[in-house]
């Protein structure tokens, strides 16, 4: 889908955005967490029922033919893929850089992208499939699973979710994504280990914004200390990303009660064997050091 970009827009200017998204939806997290940050407020709220198969519409898929979330319409241009809709957050608005300077830097800071929409939305997806949404999937499409998943247009995202759904947590791709974290945890601690404060320095970055939902939801399924139980530095630096407003307000405060006991609970059920892939992850000859 094209969309035309626009020139700089000041905060306190009327303007028409409307973001289209889902409260526990990673990628809608990182797109709220950008216009936090960029200090732009006067955005508009449309909820997509994505386990109930609102993105499904016809109407959404005018704006979104591949049915996810989220989408930015600003000023009547759609735009969309949440990571592309970040970047053009940082550059159609006045506020503070959220892209380093350098081309090099900004070359860095895209590679944490990448490895997010490359691996962890893949990774984050099926293990949060296996341990909770999968049973509310069941209760807000009245059991029809199957009938739900054909309706997916990513038929990659389609196996994945199949798989899950007849494997659980003994799913490839389950595998796949346990995997796709360690490589990042091992690249992010070899990064900070020269004592800087973000992934770019000592600017808070993209870098640090498109990481930050596939964290958290991590630890929301408790599962998170299998990876940095034994990273002092990456703790440290998750810890000084919780702490922005942009996180508490963008991340935290959609969540209910009830998403969060449902997914502790079930990132415990699932816990051993994600921490079984790990282990047989490092016993490879890629596993262990790779940076």
């Amino acid at each position: 889908m094209s969309f035309s970009r626009t020139g700089g827009i000041r905060r306190g200017e009327a303007v028409a955005l409307v973001l289209y998204h889902h409260n526990l939806s990673v990628c809608s997290e990182k797109v709220r967490m950008a216009l936090n940050e960029k200090g732009i407020g006067n955005w508009q709220s449309r909820e997509v029922d994505i386990l109930g198969g609102e993105q499904f519409s016809p109407e959404y898929m005018k704006l979104n033919p591949k049915a996810v979330v989220p989408t930015l319409v600003h000023d009547g241009h759609a735009v969309t893929e949440s990571t592309l809709i970040s970047e053009y957050v940082d550059e159609a608005f006045d506020g503070p850089a959220l892209q380093p300077e350098s081309a090099f830097e900004r070359a860095e800071m895209r590679l944490y992208s990448k490895a997010c929409d490359e691996g962890l939305h893949q990774g984050v997806g099926v293990m949060s499939f296996a341990a909770s949404f999968m049973d509310r999937m069941r209760d807000a499409v009245e059991q029809d699973v199957d009938k739900h998943l054909e309706r997916i247009v990513d038929l990659d995202r389609r196996d994945r979710m199949k798989s899950v759904l007849q494997l659980g947590e003994d799913s490839s791709y389950v595998y796949r994504g346990t995997v796709a974290y360690e490589k990042i945890f091992q690249k992010i601690d070899k990064v900070l280990s020269d004592g800087r404060e973000w992934l770019s320095g000592d600017r808070f970055t993209l870098a640090e914004i498109n990481l930050a939902p596939y964290l958290a939801r991590l630890e929301y399924l408790d599962l998170i200390d299998v990876w940095t139980f034994s990273r002092p530095r990456v703790t440290a630096w998750f810890e000084r990303l919780k702490a922005r407003p942009s996180f508490q307000t963008e991340v935290v405060s959609w969540i209910r009660d009830d998403e969060l006991q449902a997914m502790k609970q079930g990132g415990l059920r699932i816990k051993s064997k994600i921490t079984d892939h790990r282990s047989t992850y490092l016993e490879t000859d890629f596993g262990a050091n790779i940076f």
